[in-house]
Protein backbone atom coordinates (compact mmCIF):
# COMPACT_ATOMS: atom_id res chain seq x y z
CA UNK A 1 0.00 0.00 0.00
CA UNK A 2 3.27 2.21 0.69
CA UNK A 3 3.95 2.25 -2.91
CA UNK A 4 0.54 2.65 -4.03
CA UNK A 5 0.13 6.07 -2.29
CA UNK A 6 3.33 7.25 -2.86
CA UNK A 7 2.06 6.66 -7.04
CA UNK A 8 -0.93 8.72 -5.86
CA UNK A 9 0.89 11.49 -4.81
CA UNK A 10 3.45 11.63 -7.82
CA UNK A 11 -0.16 11.44 -10.14
CA UNK A 12 -0.84 14.36 -7.79
CA UNK A 13 1.64 16.56 -8.49
CA UNK A 14 2.08 15.47 -11.82
CA UNK A 15 -1.13 16.96 -12.94
CA UNK A 16 0.24 20.53 -11.59
CA UNK A 17 3.53 19.64 -13.49
CA UNK A 18 5.57 19.48 -10.38
CA UNK A 19 7.70 16.79 -9.67
CA UNK A 20 8.16 14.94 -6.34
CA UNK A 21 11.78 15.27 -6.64
CA UNK A 22 11.96 18.85 -5.05
CA UNK A 23 8.21 18.87 -3.62
CA UNK A 24 7.93 19.42 0.10
CA UNK A 25 5.36 17.06 0.82
CA UNK A 26 3.03 17.62 4.32
CA UNK A 27 2.06 13.77 5.78
CA UNK A 28 -1.02 13.98 8.25
CA UNK A 29 -0.82 11.39 10.58
CA UNK A 30 1.86 8.92 11.32
CA UNK A 31 0.42 7.03 14.15
CA UNK A 32 -0.36 3.56 13.20
CA UNK A 33 -4.04 4.58 14.01
CA UNK A 34 -6.55 7.55 14.38
CA UNK A 35 -6.08 8.99 17.94
CA UNK A 36 -2.95 7.29 19.53
CA UNK A 37 0.67 7.85 19.46
CA UNK A 38 2.27 4.38 18.96
CA UNK A 39 4.13 4.23 15.13
CA UNK A 40 5.24 0.95 15.36
CA UNK A 41 4.76 -1.04 11.85
CA UNK A 42 3.01 2.44 10.56
CA UNK A 43 2.90 2.33 7.11
CA UNK A 44 3.05 6.07 7.03
CA UNK A 45 6.83 6.04 7.96
CA UNK A 46 6.89 3.86 4.87
CA UNK A 47 5.46 6.42 2.59
CA UNK A 48 8.34 8.79 4.30
CA UNK A 49 10.62 6.85 3.35
CA UNK A 50 9.82 6.26 -0.17
CA UNK A 51 8.88 9.37 -0.68
CA UNK A 52 12.21 10.74 0.49
CA UNK A 53 14.01 8.67 -1.58
CA UNK A 54 12.43 10.06 -4.39
CA UNK A 55 13.63 13.60 -3.23
CA UNK A 56 10.71 14.65 -1.79
CA UNK A 57 11.70 17.09 1.35
CA UNK A 58 8.76 15.48 3.77
CA UNK A 59 7.50 17.34 6.60
CA UNK A 60 4.79 16.15 9.30
CA UNK A 61 1.92 17.13 11.66
CA UNK A 62 0.36 14.29 13.91
CA UNK A 63 -0.62 15.90 17.33
CA UNK A 64 -0.19 12.02 18.91
CA UNK A 65 3.62 11.62 18.15
CA UNK A 66 5.48 15.10 18.57
CA UNK A 67 8.89 13.72 17.42
CA UNK A 68 10.34 11.17 15.06
CA UNK A 69 14.03 10.20 15.33
CA UNK A 70 15.57 8.54 11.93
CA UNK A 71 15.60 5.84 12.72
CA UNK A 72 12.31 5.38 12.82
CA UNK A 73 11.69 6.40 9.33
CA UNK A 74 15.15 5.59 8.18
CA UNK A 75 15.58 9.17 7.57
CA UNK A 76 18.70 11.75 7.41
CA UNK A 77 17.21 13.12 10.66
CA UNK A 78 15.07 13.34 13.07
CA UNK A 79 11.14 15.63 12.64
CA UNK A 80 8.85 17.26 14.63
CA UNK A 81 5.36 17.36 14.27
CA UNK A 82 4.13 20.96 12.90
CA UNK A 83 1.68 22.49 14.49
CA UNK A 84 -0.94 23.18 11.12
CA UNK A 85 -1.91 26.76 10.66
CA UNK A 86 -2.97 28.48 7.00
CA UNK A 87 1.02 29.25 6.46
CA UNK A 88 2.14 25.41 6.70
CA UNK A 89 -0.74 24.17 4.90
CA UNK A 90 0.11 26.44 1.74
CA UNK A 91 4.27 26.00 1.94
CA UNK A 92 3.48 22.23 1.14
CA UNK A 93 3.23 20.91 -2.51
CA UNK A 94 1.12 18.64 -1.17
CA UNK A 95 -0.72 16.97 1.54
CA UNK A 96 -1.20 13.52 2.18
CA UNK A 97 -3.55 12.21 4.57
CA UNK A 98 -2.18 8.97 6.03
CA UNK A 99 -3.88 8.59 10.15
CA UNK A 100 -7.29 10.47 10.49
CA UNK A 101 -7.03 11.81 13.95
CA UNK A 102 -9.87 13.54 15.00
CA UNK A 103 -8.07 16.38 16.16
CA UNK A 104 -6.84 17.90 12.92
CA UNK A 105 -8.87 20.24 11.10
CA UNK A 106 -9.93 18.88 8.20
CA UNK A 107 -12.20 21.98 6.65
CA UNK A 108 -8.69 23.76 7.22
CA UNK A 109 -6.80 21.52 5.55
CA UNK A 110 -8.85 21.17 2.25
CA UNK A 111 -9.19 25.00 2.23
CA UNK A 112 -5.32 25.77 2.26
CA UNK A 113 -3.40 22.64 1.32
CA UNK A 114 -2.39 23.01 -2.40
CA UNK A 115 -2.93 19.20 -3.46
CA UNK A 116 -4.21 17.15 -1.14
CA UNK A 117 -3.99 12.84 -1.39
CA UNK A 118 -6.46 11.37 0.95
CA UNK A 119 -5.72 7.78 1.62
CA UNK A 120 -7.94 7.56 4.98
CA UNK A 121 -11.31 8.60 3.47
CA UNK A 122 -10.80 11.78 6.09
CA UNK A 123 -12.40 14.30 3.82
CA UNK A 124 -15.72 11.99 3.06
CA UNK A 125 -18.79 14.94 2.01
CA UNK A 126 -16.23 17.35 1.26
CA UNK A 127 -15.94 18.36 -2.73
CA UNK A 128 -12.64 20.11 -3.41
CA UNK A 129 -10.87 20.08 -7.07
CA UNK A 130 -7.33 19.71 -5.28
CA UNK A 131 -8.31 16.16 -3.38
CA UNK A 132 -6.92 12.81 -5.08
CA UNK A 133 -9.03 10.38 -2.85
CA UNK A 134 -7.50 6.50 -3.01
CA UNK A 135 -8.77 4.49 -5.68
CA UNK A 136 -9.96 7.35 -7.67
CA UNK A 137 -8.74 8.76 -10.86
CA UNK A 138 -6.56 12.29 -10.67
CA UNK A 139 -7.76 14.62 -12.80
CA UNK A 140 -5.06 16.46 -14.68
CA UNK A 141 -4.35 19.93 -14.68
CA UNK A 142 -7.12 20.10 -11.76
CA UNK A 143 -4.83 22.98 -10.13
CA UNK A 144 -5.58 25.35 -13.01
CA UNK A 145 -9.45 24.60 -12.87
CA UNK A 146 -11.66 26.08 -9.96
CA UNK A 147 -9.03 25.58 -6.91
CA UNK A 148 -7.66 29.22 -7.33
CA UNK A 149 -11.54 30.38 -6.88
CA UNK A 150 -12.25 31.40 -3.50
CA UNK A 151 -14.63 29.49 -1.98
CA UNK A 152 -14.45 26.46 -4.77
CA UNK A 153 -14.52 24.22 -1.64
CA UNK A 154 -18.19 22.87 -0.98
CA UNK A 155 -19.89 20.10 0.78
CA UNK A 156 -21.92 17.44 -1.15
CA UNK A 157 -25.35 16.77 0.29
Amino acid sequence: MPHYVVSKVSEALNANRKAVNGARILVFGVAYKRDIDDVRESPALDVMKLLHAKGAHVVYSDPHVPLLSPDLWNGPHALQSLALDRSVLEACDCGVILTDHRAFDYRLIAEHCPTIVDARNALNGMASPQLVRLGAPVAPSFATESSSVPGSLSTAA
